[in-house]
């Protein structure tokens, strides 16, 4: 062939293979997505006084990776977290904004609980990065719907408000007057304003008293209840603010009151701060308490593997929702057909039915969860909790009102 002809050949075939790429562009990589890893973002207090919840989010989250990573993955790929410490809105806020502009995850995890979650709400919205909300009960992460946000196995507040108030009549308990003994707090001012309303609504008299973050004097609150003549007393903070006004509560003179709880306080480490805390109740947003059933003891048997030691309190409420809510996140990828692209990961998610960590070989600890098109909330159930013998068990299923 003569030269020209070469030429002619060689400028052919560019021009074919001009058009081939034009044809079919070659579609950019998704962010958090490589050959080998699809790397997920999360947030959470790891110190201070949220740290009961992050810490935990952390730990369960790692350890339902570890397990799905050893056996292969998802898509050819491992999964990987980026976990940000956040405690107070503003590091909320920012540790979202680097991990979505800087890490570029492919999801996003609140494991912050209701002020990481309202913190973050606007931007996520904005942005339009699939966002799991484990831990916040705030409207404000949940109102306007979005249809890159989804909740998983913390209820609605008016969901938890009716449960919470239904566990004063348990057994043919019956009332005389409520004491609402609330947090100032993101979390306990929103379950507040459903219970508020939940009481009004049912005609049920009540007294209000309030404590800020951290608390360790409820001397003034209770002195009120006892004068107001209450008899059975909900409060709504930690596990900590809950055992010292239930410490202080027996010290001042408050007998067969009936306690309730809301699921921050329910935990095995509230039981030193009370002593003999049998009779008290509350709500979990699992199906049974660690060490009620073979299941549970399992998985607190990998969590304590995996820690080297178990803290104080552990495994709690957040431990197993996190380890749970991973599996849900995996399963929802795979859903995708290894189509990995946000778009296909949202419509997957959007279609779960009964996800959980069975179906990937994990340790169901948690509630299944169902979603749709016009519904991200995965769970509306909750377990009702009473210490027996200084053990909390779920005794029933509160399903949705």
């Amino acid at each position: 062939m003569r030269r020209g002809s070469y030429l002619r050949a060689a400028l052919a075939i560019g021009v074919v293979a001009g058009l081939a790429s034009t044809a079919a562009p070659v579609r950019a990589q998704e962010p958090g997505v490589s050959d080998t890893e699809i790397t997920i973002g999360a947030i959470g207090a790891l110190t201070g006084p949220l740290a009961f919840i992050g810490t935990p989010g952390r730990d369960g989250m790692t350890l339902a990776l570890n397990e799905i990573n050893q056996k292969g993955g998802v898509c050819g790929r491992k999964l990987k977290l980026n976990y940000e410490h956040a405690s107070t809105p503003a590091e909320s806020l920012a540790a979202v904004k680097k991990l979505v502009e800087q890490d570029k995850v492919f999801a996003l995890v609140l494991a912050s609980g209701s002020t990481g979650a309202a913190a973050a709400a606007d931007y996520v919205r904005q942005v339009g990065v699939p966002t799991y909300n484990l831990y916040g009960s705030t409207p404000i992460i949940r109102e306007p719907f979005s249809k890159n946000v989804f909740h998983g196995a913390i209820v609605p507040v008016e969901v938890a408000a009716p449960g919470l108030i239904s566990m004063f009549y348990d057994e043919g308990h019956k009332p005389q007057k409520i004491g609402v003994l609330a947090g100032t707090y993101a979390f306990p001012q929103a379950t507040l304003k459903a219970v508020e309303d939940h009481l009004k609504a049912q005609k049920v008299d009540y007294a209000l008293e309030k404590f800020d973050q951290s608390a360790r004097d409820f001397t003034s609150q209770l002195v009120s209840f006892g004068r107001q003549k209450v008899d059975s007393v909900l409060i709504l903070g930690s596990f900590s603010e809950a055992g010292f006004a239930i410490k202080q509560a027996r010290e001042l003179g408050m007998t067969n009151i009936r306690w309730v709880l809301d699921g921050s306080a329910v935990s095995r480490a509230i039981v030193p701060i009370i002593g003999n805390a049998d009779g008290i109740r509350g709500y979990f947003n699992n199906p049974a308490f660690p060490g009620q059933n073979d299941t549970v003891k399992e998985f607190e048997a990998r969590l304590k593997t995996f820690l080297g030691s178990m803290p104080q309190g552990r495994p709690n409420n957040y431990d197993m929702i996190a380890y749970g809510s991973t599996y849900v996140v995996a399963e929802a990828i795979q859903g995708t057909g290894c189509q990995l692209t946000r778009d296909k990961f949202l419509a997957s998610w959007s279609s779960l039915k009964d996800a959980g960590p069975t179906k990937m070989g994990g340790l169901d600890v948690s509630f299944p969860e169902s979603f749709t098109e016009t519904d991200h909330q995965g769970n509306y159930r909750l377990g009702a909790t009473v210490v027996k013998n200084g053990e909390w068990q779920v005794y029933r299923v509160i399903e949705r009102p």
